[in-house]
């Protein structure tokens, strides 16, 4: 992993920081080695948060090859056991989800397409390219890496090399920005593959939970500190964590905050930002609920367009 201090969103320096751990799996899976400490900076230019540990490529790779096969699952479930094979399992599959996701997209989408214009669209990361609107073009694509079948009438790319030789009119990408190490990168990969004057859409989830118990000082860092000594108590207090977060909405006293697969935290203001800094301009926005069960889950979807 390497550190970062300037905002990915809009470039500033200026941050408020707290101090958090890299997740054990997320450390002995991609990585290659035991937890340690990273922070979590929130830029007072743009608000956005993001931790200053970021991903190598080679990690990416390590990660997100055979993202939750069999492997995945027995490593992160060894650190983190209430994450079950039906958690694993139903990410991106449960059909209510889908339908409720699909209605917010189309919501936003729809009345902002010339349909005599857009016939070529792809969901660049959308597994099965479930999440494209079906009045949504007429050649329909999804770059995916994984080896997920794509879903009837949807044409899988399975590799940048074809991908950067493509044009589209529309593109979209949904939970894919919260991932990566620098966003910005991925957005002009795509603006490139954008026809002159063409939409996208860019869906993250909009997690903004509380963070005030997480501590800045020498205190806590000791308290964390300990922690990584020994893999009981830290993955007591790692449940403990998740689940005040997940139920609760904030990190409780005593608890931390966790480097993860979500490396980034999105609100308006930070995703105008980048979008902005990207070439695009914010068209329209919405924060929609997603999900009730088994927690309550928000996405924010903005509609961009290129400038």
């Amino acid at each position: 992993m390497y550190i970062i201090e300037a905002c990915p969103c809009c470039q500033s320096k200026d941050s408020s920081a707290r101090w958090a751990i890299i997740a054990p799996f997320l450390a002995h899976y991609a990585v290659g080695g035991p937890p340690f400490l990273c922070k979590l900076l929130e830029c007072t230019t743009c608000s956005f948060r993001f931790f200053n540990a970021r991903l190598e490529p080679a990690e990416v790779d390590r990660l997100y090859s055979g993202y939750r096969g069999e492997r995945y699952f027995a490593e992160r479930h060894r650190w983190e056991f209430w994450y079950t094979q039906r958690i694993n399992d139903s990410i991106g599959g449960d059909p209510e989800e889908i339908s409720v996701r699909l209605a917010a997209l189309e919501e936003l989408i729809l009345p902002h397409v010339d349909h005599s214009v857009v016939k070529t669209v792809l969901d660049y990361g959308g597994d099965r390219g479930q999440f494209i609107p079906k009045p949504l073009g007429t050649n329909k694509f999804v770059f995916e890496l994984s080896d997920a079948v794509p879903e009837p009438g949807v044409t899988r790319i399975g590799s940048g090399q074809k991908l950067n030789g493509m044009k589209f009119d529309f593109i979209m990408t949904l939970h894919v920005l919260e991932h990566c190490s620098d966003p910005a990168v991925i957005l002009e990969q795509l603006r490139a593959c954008l026809n002159p004057g063409a939409l996208i859409c860019v869906g993250v989830p909009y997690e903004r939970y509380g963070i005030s118990f997480a501590g800045k000082g020498n205190l806590y860092r000791s308290y964390l500190s300990a922690l990584l000594h020994s893999s009981t108590p830290l993955i007591a207090a790692d449940f403990y964590s998740t689940a005040a977060r997940v139920r609760l909405g904030h990190i409780p006293p005593f608890g931390f905050l966790k480097c993860h697969e979500h490396l980034n935290f999105f609100n308006r203001d930070s995703m105008s930002a980048l979008l902005k800094r990207t070439g695009f301009e914010v068209v329209d926005s919405r924060i929609e609920l997603v999900a009730k069960f088994p927690s309550r889950v928000e996405s924010l979807n903005v509609l961009a367009r290129l400038r």
